[in-house]
């Protein structure tokens, strides 16, 4: 089962969709996150979100920062910018 990935900023929805895999700048360092990962919030910083799907790979900038919230096979991310 794949990950249910939501991307956000304060004005719109960037993504929301499935994904395989997500690589995650915090401020503890780099978090990679598949499905049934540890549930865990974090604060981004700044760096690029990696996702993929099948195997394409699709990069989003966390210039702001933001924060991540991974809940079951749930990954949201809300970012500043």
């Amino acid at each position: 089962m794949p990950l249910k990935l939501k991307i956000v900023n304060k004005k719109i929805l960037i993504f929301e969709g499935e994904a395989d895999f997500c690589e995650i700048p915090t401020e503890a360092g780099i978090e990679g996150v598949m499905p049934k990962h540890v549930n865990f919030i974090a604060n981004l910083a700044s760096g690029k979100i990696k996702y993929k799907i099948g195997e394409k790979e699709n990069e989003i900038e966390a210039a702001g920062g933001g924060f991540v919230e991974v809940s079951g096979d749930n990954l949201n991310i809300l970012l500043n910018s």
